[in-house]
């Protein structure tokens, strides 16, 4: 009998205990997703400068060739790191 008790005693001790861990939620990477909207003025090295109406924006691409968009007037796509944009998509502005 004791023996019965005291599985139930853990068996019910998991179940109740079993939902208290500390995971820690993935983050949603859609949130540091940014578009920025203006014209590549200057290239140095493998960065570029972008010129919005808010300022200027270092930023390079592994993904694109960006100096295939110098001097025109783009929206580009991508994350931060530190204080580069990371370009994933390039739309041209009419």
């Amino acid at each position: 009998m004791k023996k019965i008790i005291s599985l139930l005693v853990v068996v019910c001790s998991v179940f109740i205990l079993g939902g208290c861990g500390t995971a820690k939620p993935a983050e949603n990477i859609s949130n540091n997703i940014v578009e920025k909207t203006g014209e590549i003025r200057v290239k140095t090295g493998e960065e570029y400068v972008l010129s919005t109406d808010l300022g200027l924006v270092n930023m390079t691409s592994t993904k694109i060739d960006l100096d295939n968009y110098m001097k025109k007037k783009i929206k580009v796509t991508g994350m931060f790191s530190g204080s580069t944009l990371y370009v994933d998509k390039v739309e041209l502005i009419k």
